[in-house]
């Protein structure tokens, strides 16, 4: 625990401090005691970090069964830990019967290359919003909401989160397909707090069943609203470079600029104006105008399924599996 004492000596707050356990290939998991019995001791502990990373070594890809994901951990933390759960306790934990104060679903996206997993996020920071507003870019990811209270949505390439050295792979799942896969996806992630469960009725873990996770994760990725292209201002279209402006002008009036400008010089300008969240490869005149993530169809991203080969190397949570 970590305390303050008062100069007599009294204890004027004190706090739990958390234990991390290791799971498998270097990934770890934190609990700490919550609530007690009036004698010193705990009568419940508070699990946090990700129980598909903590049992695979990876969140590349995972399970949306909660409920056996968390079982699983808990066997193993009272395994690490020397703890010893009565029967009754051992069933709840099985049965989903706890408190749920947080959650975390994703979904990652294919698309032909990570630079257009980057194009993307560069476009969707200039031309989208939620009611929460803006979004906020930090690090290479994109948030929606960041702060918020209830809930939040963020995007990032999976294929350079597993590069940097805080999400970097173990060392033992490098040499399997897993980098590769990763390479050209797309990771939208939305997380879901205490204050917003309630609100859906989510109060203990077996409430979200892995249908209900996939319906949530749809309604709110349908309140980003995606605009068509960006329109610089004036300013902005002034400020360009003469080489840019003409090419931005021409876009702009529905020009196919694959069949105006030379090869060489596409390429190069696509470049150059995506920071700008101007794509010349996106025609202005099939820009699709609704609301349901248009970016994601328009760059003809799909949804990536968990690979055949993750459940032959056992790569992925048994829980994962397609039921026969």
């Amino acid at each position: 625990m970590v305390c303050k004492l008062a100069a007599d000596g009294e204890v004027e707050w004190a706090t739990r401090c958390r234990v991390q356990v290791q799971g498998s290939h270097e990934s770890s998991i934190q609990v700490r005691s919550v609530d007690g019995d009036g004698a010193g001791h705990a009568t419940g502990l508070l699990f946090s970090g990700n129980p598909s990373k903590f049992l695979q070594g990876h969140n590349v890809f995972g399970s949306d069964d909660l409920v056996t994901l968390m079982y699983d951990t808990f066997l193993v933390l009272c395994r690490a830990l020397g703890l010893s759960p009565s029967l009754q306790e051992v069933r709840a934990v099985k049965r989903g019967d706890y408190p749920l104060s947080m959650v975390d679903i994703n979904q990652s996206y294919e698309l032909p290359t990570r630079q257009d997993v980057l194009a993307w996020i560069r476009a969707a920071e200039f031309k989208s919003r939620t009611r929460h507003g803006r979004p906020q870019m930090k690090g290479g990811t994109l948030y929606w909401g960041k702060t918020s209270q209830r809930w939040a949505l963020k995007v990032y390439s999976k294929g350079e989160e597993i590069e940097a050295s805080k999400h970097q792979l173990p060392d033992d799942l490098l040499s399997t397909p897993i980098p590769a896969w990763a390479d050209n996806k797309l990771r939208l992630e939305l997380r879901i707090k205490k204050k917003q469960l309630t609100k859906h009725d989510i109060t203990i873990a077996r409430d979200m069943t892995a249908d209900r996770a996939r319906e949530l994760f749809s309604e709110y990725v349908r309140k980003l609203e995606m605009n068509e292209q960006v329109a610089l201002s004036s300013e902005e279209q002034l400020a360009l470079p003469q080489k840019l402006r003409s090419t931005y002008i021409l876009w702009r009036s529905g020009e196919d600029l694959r069949h105006t400008l030379p090869k060489a010089t596409y390429y190069r300008h696509r470049n150059e104006l995506l920071p700008y969240g101007i794509d010349i490869a996106i025609s202005r005149d099939v820009v699709d105008r609704s609301n349901v993530v248009p970016l994601i169809r328009v760059l003809e991203a799909t949804p990536a399924g968990i690979p055949e080969w993750a459940f032959q190397q056992r790569l992925v949570h048994r829980s994962a599996a397609p039921i026969a």
